[in-house]
């Protein structure tokens, strides 16, 4: 698993290893004392969901009605939603100011983790068909990052030393168990087993075992150092990575074998004039390639790649233009967009070919809408 585009999204620019300095790595987790706790949802809520069919094609979304404007404030609810788009309230905050960001699901689909950064802060777990919420502050004022494959059975977190990031794994409560080495992007792809991930290396990425010993270098030739991120993983023995060539900051997208065999680039250096500033992410879907990228005022585009490598910009309907690709299932893409020039995101599936969308959610133009979206685990979305 991996965090989701850690550069892409506002949730991550608040979760991603905010400044936390080691206090005692060895101390055992404390628990923390949140602004605002989630009210679970009322049982029959819960007892309606099919929880032996949740899967590839669900999503779990964070919603508030609070305005967009900033400051504004507003009830917000965590909210379980299936393939044909049924919405099952599984938690509801009072003050979206206050509420938790939703940083993880647990691979086996049970458990979602979240950041508070209201109050003093810490880590919260929700079993999702039960609502039972436990709060901790991991050890050193790591942040977490996300689960371990294949079952979530551990958390990872991060915390700054100098220029890189210390990972290590801890229990669901919180307590240290195994340090995992440095990190130059704070980034941590998991094998779907669980033995190993890949991460950010001066040169490239490294493969790095479960108990935090290297395994080999994955160099990436023509990049600058310390600006490979892993992003997912596009077969089972190679890794999808964004890197920057050399004095630039538009990255472009590797093929990564972890064997240790010579990457191969798959999106070329871009033009300027191509309104692609820099390849983020990628999925092959029947229609062809499809990536996303970084488009003028830090918005988020997507361009369908030919064989040669020109890119065509593809336009999601009904939206303004800021489209966030979460993941692909069979033709479509999950995107989540702002659908209001003020800000108000929704989420949809969009089939790129035929112009087909599924809304999943449509915010009105005077809520904020979706604040946080993640789709069930599976490999290709498996960062954490």
């Amino acid at each position: 698993m991996h965090l989701r585009r850690a550069s892409l999204t506002a949730i991550l620019t608040a979760v991603l290893l905010t400044a936390g300095t080691m206090a005692g790595v060895a101390a055992a987790a404390q628990p923390a004392a949140p602004a605002a706790a989630a009210a679970p949802a009322a049982p029959a809520a819960r007892a309606g969901v099919p929880w032996d069919r949740v899967g590839p094609g669900w999503i779990l979304a964070q919603y508030t009605t609070a305005r967009p404007e900033g400051g504004a404030s507003g009830p917000e609810t965590l909210d379980l939603i299936s393939p044909s788009g049924t919405r099952y309230q599984l938690a509801r905050w009072p003050d979206s100011r206050f509420a938790p960001v939703l940083l993880a699901w647990s691979p086996d689909g049970k458990r979602a983790l979240f950041q508070v950064f209201s109050g003093k802060g810490g880590v919260e777990e929700l079993i999702l068909a039960t609502g039972r919420l436990s709060t901790f502050v991991m050890p050193g004022m790591a942040n977490p990052i996300g689960y371990t494959t294949p079952d979530g059975l551990n958390i990872v977190g991060g915390r700054q030393s100098g220029s890189l990031t210390s990972l290590a794994r801890y229990t669901l409560s919180g307590r240290l168990t195994h340090s995992l080495g440095t990190s130059t992007d704070g980034t941590v792809l998991y094998q779907p087993s669980g033995t190993e991930f890949v991460t950010g290396a001066s040169h490239g990425l490294k493969l790095v075992s479960n108990e935090g010993t290297q395994i080999r270098t994955l160099p990436v030739p023509g990049s600058t150092a310390n600006t490979c991120n892993p992003v997912r993983w596009w077969t089972a023995t190679t890794v999808l990575a964004s890197c920057d060539p050399p004095n630039s900051g538009s990255p472009r997208l590797w093929l990564v074998p972890v064997s240790g065999a010579r990457p191969q680039a798959l999106t070329p250096v871009r033009k300027v004039s191509s309104d692609d500033l820099g390849d983020l992410d990628a999925w092959t879907l029947p229609s062809g390639l499809y990536l996303q990228a970084a488009g003028p005022c830090a918005v988020l585009q997507i361009f369908k790649q030919a064989r040669n490598g020109s890119i065509t910009l593809v336009k999601v309907p009904h939206t303004e233009g800021d489209n966030d690709v979460l993941t692909a299932l069979g033709a479509r893409l999950l995107i989540r967009a702002p659908t209001s020039c003020i800000g108000s995101n929704s989420l949809l599936w969009f089939n790129p070919e035929t112009g087909a969308e599924q809304w999943l959610i449509r915010a009105p133009a005077n809520q904020a809408g979706v604040t946080a979206a993640l789709p069930f685990y599976s490999r290709q979305d498996g960062s954490l």
